[in-house]
């Protein structure tokens, strides 16, 4: 689905996501991924204007076993911090519990941090460990916010 969408092939996108859809049973199933593409599209396109209902749908998903849940959370308080949200911060901290296990979410959720305290030395971390993740398009993304600073 992400890569369908960022690549801009709409149709596909939505072929993936129904596929995702009947594979799992249902929305629900898909729930965190869904949550997952959509704030991490937003975020690319620079769409925050619709962060607000986006990062609620990544944190309303509330299925603790969904190994997607991370990765919805994560990337839902990163668009409510490159949007300027009042509660970014408290996003971020609802969803540092999820870095733990998940070295991708950490990377995210460092990157978030480094946009929101406009911090150096996060997104420095973020980009040692998109290069640790073999991450490269995450990496040059987040390589290219430090430079901004």
């Amino acid at each position: 689905m992400l890569a369908c969408a960022l690549i801009d092939e709409p149709e596909s996108a939505a072929l993936w996501r129904s596929r995702a859809a009947e594979v799992a049973g249902g929305t629900l199933g898909t729930a965190a991924v869904a949550a997952f593409v959509d704030a991490r599209l937003a975020l690319h396109y620079g769409q925050y204007d619709t962060a607000d209902p986006l990062l609620r749908q990544a944190f309303a998903v509330s299925a603790p076993l969904d190994p997607y849940l991370a990765y919805a959370r994560a990337a839902g308080a990163e668009l409510a911090a490159a949007a300027g949200l009042p509660d970014a911060a408290d996003l971020l901290a609802a969803a540092t519990p999820l870095a733990e296990e998940n070295a991708w979410t950490a990377a995210c959720l460092a990157r978030a941090r480094g946009r929101l305290h406009k911090d150096r030395s996060e997104l420095t971390r973020s980009i040692e460990a998109w290069e640790r993740l073999d991450a490269p398009a995450e990496r040059d993304h987040t390589e290219t916010l430090r430079a901004q600073l």
